[in-house]
């Protein structure tokens, strides 16, 4: 059993700690800010609007974290930015260190990734040999990425460790931000016993989910639309009270297919990122056509949260959300209640499909 104990809670960024099953070296945290929530409800929030969001909420982060000594404390030249080109820029991580502690002499290093799936099914990387890499001794590395099978990650990170060892240098500390799944808490741990053995004074992995620990798409996933080892999705996922609550306020936020699509696309490759979504919501608009209804698609992608009393929710989440206090579960419930209470048939989920094409087509520029 996994559970969340809520840290602190404001406007602009509330922290989780993650307890619980496969628990090991690294710290293990979840955050959420008014921008993580827009980022993964609203995919037609693209472009440098969606990296400008992403600084935003990772400034906020940054000054709010409970290991905030960690890195403001530490000196600015020792800290480097570490990027997986090109999704790891979206994190906009350099800016955000210097918006929220004024760095403005801290490093970065670039890599490039890339994966790709072989005929067998298996994940691998290539073209991976654009590198850019430095390191300061005793440095503080920060880097943000998402993490879908974790392939980009661990082989990123192997490289990484490699370099260190061969410039002579050395590292205290590794922040990994991600919008991802468990994947990302293996590779990290195998990591950590990597880095302690490397450097006898490192100290700290730590490793913070934006919004929720999302679960990955497998070929068990029993979703009509879906693709495995790449979409990230809300079905089983270990969500802070605030992404849960923003989810309501608009249906198509638990009916996409993805909580993040494709990162890279998404700010630097805007008709290719929207042709994708657009071509999810027209399969979906064609299954409105053959009679699925709004409740059955929801249900599908959210199936956990429509069963129980007001109560079994209030016993359930207590058991999973220490800290957080009763009355706020409670409007949780109603608040659930109420969306689940609203037409959902198939002429809803047709018009839902329309509303969404709408919007995402004129959002990439392929109105039609």
């Amino acid at each position: 059993m996994q559970v969340l104990e809520r840290l602190s809670v404001a406007p602009e960024a509330s922290w989780y700690a993650l307890h619980g099953d496969h628990q090991g070296q690294a710290e293990r945290y979840v955050v959420t800010t008014p921008q993580g929530r827009a980022i993964c409800n609203r995919p037609e929030l693209l472009g440098v609007d969606f990296n400008e969001s992403m600084h935003d909420g990772m400034t906020a982060a940054l000054r709010t974290a409970p290991f905030k000594d960690l890195i403001a404390g530490h000196p600015e030249t020792g800290v480097c930015v570490l990027n997986f080109l090109r999704g790891g820029l979206n994190f906009e991580i350099r800016r955000a260190l210097h918006t929220a502690y004024g760095f403005n002499r801290h490093s970065s290093a670039f890599m490039s990734s890339q994966r790709f799936r072989d005929a067998a099914g298996r994940w691998g990387v290539k073209e991976d040999m654009y590198r850019k890499l430095d390191f300061p001794p005793d440095a503080v590395l920060v880097m943000g990425d998402v993490v879908a099978t974790g392939v980009t990650m661990e082989h990123g990170l192997a490289v990484i460790l490699d370099h260190l060892v061969e410039l002579g240098s050395s590292a205290r500390a590794l922040v990994f931000f991600t919008i991802g799944c468990h994947k990302a808490e293996k590779v990290l741990e195998d990591l950590d016993v990597k880095l302690r053995a490397a450097f006898p004074a490192y100290e700290r992995t730590i490793l913070v989910y934006l919004e929720s620990k999302f679960r990955l798409v497998d070929s068990q996933t029993p979703l009509r639309i879906g693709i495995p080892g790449t979409d990230l999705i809300r079905r089983g996922a270990f969500m802070t009270p605030e992404l849960e609550a923003s989810q309501y306020d608009d249906a198509a936020a638990l009916m996409e297919r993805c909580v993040i699509y494709d990162a890279g696309s998404r700010a630097f490759d805007i008709p290719h990122y929207c042709e994708d979504v657009v071509e999810y919501w027209e399969q979906v608009a064609g299954h409105a056509r053959e009679g699925w209804t709004l409740r059955e698609a929801l249900e599908e992608r959210w199936p956990e949260r429509l069963r129980g009393t007001e109560e079994e929710f209030l016993a359930l989440r207590r058991g999973s959300w220490r800290g957080v206090d009763d009355a706020e579960i409670r409007g949780l419930y109603e608040q659930l209640a109420a969306f689940w209470a609203r037409p959902a048939g198939s002429r809803e989920l047709a018009e839902l499909c329309a509303a969404r094409l709408a919007v995402l087509r004129a959002a990439g520029g392929l109105e039609r």
